[in-house]
């Protein structure tokens, strides 16, 4: 199943990615990306495991799920590193919420058919939108 799968080399990966495409765009921000990251999926496995009714997910899993998920955010990376999308003005703003919205979307889905959390799938998007806006911030700005 999903959450017996806590690969971690397609998000480190992504991860390091993501680190060069701001390196692109002349933003130096490995230590907010590595930060970032670890205490949102320390905050994401608290919040998982405090909503899961049945078996605790560990931390890997999360790390796994919300890395894989992070490439949508790659993409809006990649096109900030030719074009600034913060002077694109609106069509900037949709493409980041749209971004979000996405990458969001994306791994809910994930921890709902793992976790079996259908019933609580908004309580668990909420802070995930949170988790990717965050990102979508320090890409654009």
């Amino acid at each position: 199943t999903i959450m017996e799968d806590d690969d971690l080399a397609g998000p480190l990966a992504f991860v390091l990615l993501l680190g060069g495409e701001l390196l692109l765009a002349a933003k130096m921000n490995f230590g907010y990306i590595y930060g970032l990251s670890l205490f949102g999926c320390v905050g994401m496995t608290l919040v998982l495991n405090l909503l899961s009714p049945t078996d605790s997910i560990s931390i890997w899993t999360v790390l796994s799920v919300l890395g894989y998920s992070l490439l949508p955010v790659n993409t809006l990376a990649g096109l900030n590193a030719f074009y600034r999308i913060r002077h694109m003005g609106r069509f900037g703003v949709v493409l980041g919420a749209l971004t979000i919205a996405w990458c969001a979307c994306s791994s809910t889905r994930l921890f709902e058919r793992g976790c079996g959390l259908r019933e609580q799938r908004f309580l668990v998007a909420y802070p995930v939108a949170l988790f990717y806006s965050a990102f979508v911030m320090l890409t654009i700005f």
